[in-house]
This record gives C-alpha cells, structure tokens and sequence, in this order.
C-alpha cells in the first residue's frame, strides 16, 4: 500500500508540472499573439539596423576607392603643371581629406615636392599633417623628411627632437642610418663638434661601406681608399688560369 501510494503522489506532481509547462507555453503564445506588432517592429527594426550597417560598410569601400581616385587625378595635374596652380587641387585633397590614408598620402607627396623646390616652410606644414594622421606604418618616412626640413632651415633644437623621438620608437627602421647622420649634421651646427665627430664614427662603425659611412669618412676628413684593382686572369689553351704577366712570359718563349 505505502508503495502505491507513494506512485501515485509521484504521478501527481509530474502531472503537475506538466500543467505549469504548458500554461506557460500557453501564457507565452498568448503574449505573442497580443504583442503581434510589437514583434514584428522589432524584427524590423533589426533588419533595417543590419542593413544600415551593410549600406555603411559598402559606402565607406566606396569612398574610400573614391579618394584614391581623386588622389590619382591631383598627383596627375602636379606631375603635368610643375606650377603653383597645379597644387591647387592635391592641396583642397589633402585638407579635405588630412585624418584619412589617402589624405596622409597627399600631405606626405606635397610637403615632398615642395621641400624639392626649397619652399620648405610650406613643406613643414604638409608634412606635420600627415604626421599627425599618419599610421605605425608610415610614420617613420614623415618624421625622416621633416628631420631634412628643419635641418635646411637650421631648426636645430626640432631637428635632434624629431630625431631622438626616431630613435626611441623606430630603432630598427631601415632610414635610422639617414637619421644619425642628420643628427651629427645638427649636432655640428650647433658647435658640438666632439658628439657630432661621435655620431660620425658610430656611423661608420655600424653601417660600413655605405653611402652614409662615405659621408661620415668625410666629415671626420679621412681618405677613403680606392678599391685595389683585381688582378687580371687570362685562361690559357691547357683551360688552366694564370695572370697576363705570365700569358706575356709564356708568349715571349
């Protein structure tokens, strides 16, 4: 008896259970039934956000490969001009355009020109603003130009700042040879002769047979050596290789 009962109290509650199931599957439909629209706005609403987002992405891809065109066309217009005119629209590009890629881009290529034709107050501008916006990437190409721009205008204190931001955050960039080299120019300038002579030896210590070193060879005012010149080899008819002396020797016998 105790057993039956107690199958019968289990049957109970699972029966029970049941029915609180199923009243809130049925207090949930009932919701969803009287909440109708509100379910389909909601569903909307999160497929109009979705493709707002799709819109936005295909947007920013197009604009994006918008300005590069536009770039194209002002770098064109310079290359063909060479006059002030000519500028005119890569400069209203790279204003418009200062915080994106292609914008750094056409800061980076004026404040080159420019520096060419010696106008290097204007090229200091260009070249700060694309430093400003510039990526990791593409830094260290802008900070090595503005360091040779404010070395040209004897900028010297801006020229060694530039220059030991350089060396702390790009250490390893391959332009950190040009870099010392301007600092023991700026460091000459400035009367520094020992430090600069210093600069000048540590080049030519670190970067042997190179444009740098050859400069540094000459600012310490030592010779560099002429390339002693190979000694000619001559094959002979038995295809062994002996110098022209002895081709000559071999001739007079």
């Amino acid at each position: 008896m105790p057993q039956n009962r107690g199958a019968k109290i289990k049957m109970a509650k699972q029966e029970q259970n049941t029915i609180n199931e199923n009243g809130i599957i049925d207090n949930l439909v009932k919701w969803m039934q009287k909440n109708k629209k509100t379910l389909v706005s909601i569903a909307i609403t999160a497929i109009l956000v979705g493709a707002v987002f799709s819109v936005i992405e295909y947007l920013k891809n197009k604009d994006y490969q918008e300005q590069w065109s536009q770039l194209f066309v002002a770098e064109l217009s310079v290359v063909n001009g060479g006059d002030s005119e000519s500028y005119a629209p890569l400069e209203t590009f790279a204003e418009q355009y200062k915080t994106k890629p292609a914008g750094v881009y056409a800061s980076f290529v004026l404040g080159s020109a420019l520096a060419q034709q010696e106008k290097f107050t204007e090229a200091e501008k260009y070249f700060k603003q694309a430093l400003e916006n510039a990526n990791e990437e593409f830094s260290p190409l802008i900070m090595n130009s503005l360091a040779s721009v404010y070395l040209a205008t004897n900028k010297l204190d801006d020229t060694l700042n530039i220059i030991a931001d350089f060396e702390n955050k790009y250490s390893n960039h391959f332009s950190i040879s040009q870099m010392k080299l301007y600092k023991g120019f700026a460091l000459e300038l400035k009367g520094n002769k020992q430090e600069a002579e210093n600069i000048y030896r540590a080049i030519l210590e670190d970067y042997p047979n190179t444009y740098y070193s050859a400069i540094a060879q000459i600012k310490l005012g030592i010779e560099p050596k002429a390339p002693e010149a190979p000694t000619q080899q001559v094959a002979t008819p038995d295809n062994t290789t002996n110098t022209e002396d002895n081709q000559n020797n071999t001739e007079t016998k």
